[in-house]
């Protein structure tokens, strides 16, 4: 049957707007239960929207056996989403309710992409012609148990490329897995900055640039609930700048890029 891709992606906006960040000094257990009800949102939220790419990509379903692989090639889509939950006059009244506002859109000229899943191994890559985006998000929350807590966070970004690829792979079972990435933009230029600022966290992210070519690839280390990420991005024919740091409950992520013609940069990101 036809499927409403509008209606997931309304429900990923929703989900998204209802996340929640605590601490619980001195009850680890409380917090660890937290912890993954949060993990599970984020779960339910990635899959809602990459459920709505794929339907639209393939026209026909998600799931495909295993062992099994396809592909598409088809002209762009302009994707357009906003999402709105006012809660000023909650907050007013000491209610633990956040205002969040959300808009983005996206456009392609053309679009292609691949998918391989087996026992072992998930893979899949997406290609991009003529790709512009543009997405921004605001949320506020003051009160947290009718005592004042504040919470402000603020997102922009926007890109235009030429080219754009990214592919991502996950080879090993459920306990022992190891996760790859990468993502290449030819002829883009983009800026990009995010705060978040509460008790729990601070996050600081700041980058603006050019260039002809540049790309980022990652790699991810699980063994039995630690993680660690190492990131690289490189470019050529660029002019570019960036700074991030975040600090969160177990997680911490620090990175840096500067470059002229070429540009070099590193992200480590430890959670656990």
């Amino acid at each position: 049957m036809p499927i409403d891709t509008a209606v997931y992606r309304r429900i990923a906006n929703g989900l998204a707007s209802r996340r929640k960040y605590a601490a619980f000094p001195g009850n680890l257990p409380l917090k660890k239960e937290h912890d993954r009800i949060q993990n599970t949102l984020d779960t339910y939220i990635d899959y809602f929207r990459k459920s709505a790419d794929a339907y639209e990509n393939t026209e026909n379903h998600l799931m495909y056996k295993s062992g099994q692989s396809f592909s598409y090639l088809k002209d762009g889509t302009f994707r357009f989403y906003h999402q709105e939950d006012w809660n000023a006059l909650a907050q007013l009244t000491k209610k633990e309710k956040n205002t969040h506002l959300s808009i983005g859109a996206e456009y392609s000229l053309k679009e292609a992409g691949a998918l391989y899943r087996d026992e072992l191994l998930d893979a899949g890559i997406q290609a991009h012609l003529g790709n512009v985006q543009a997405k921004g998000s605001c949320e506020l929350g003051l009160w947290k148990e009718e005592e004042f807590d504040p919470r402000l966070e603020l997102s922009l970004q926007a890109q235009a490329s030429l080219l754009s690829l990214q592919g991502q792979a996950k080879i090993g079972t459920k306990n022992m897995y190891l996760q790859a990435r990468g993502d290449v933009d030819v002829g883009s230029v983009y800026a990009q900055a995010t705060c978040i600022f509460n008790k729990e966290e601070q996050n600081l992210e700041a980058s603006i640039g050019a260039a002809a070519v540049q790309g980022e690839g990652s790699i991810a280390f699980h063994l039995f609930g630690a993680k660690v990420t190492v990131s690289a991005q490189g470019s050529l024919g660029s002019a570019e700048a960036s700074l991030t740091y975040r600090y969160a409950n177990k997680e911490w992520e620090f990175g840096s890029k500067l470059g002229f013609i070429a540009g070099l940069g590193f992200k480590i990101k430890v959670s656990y």
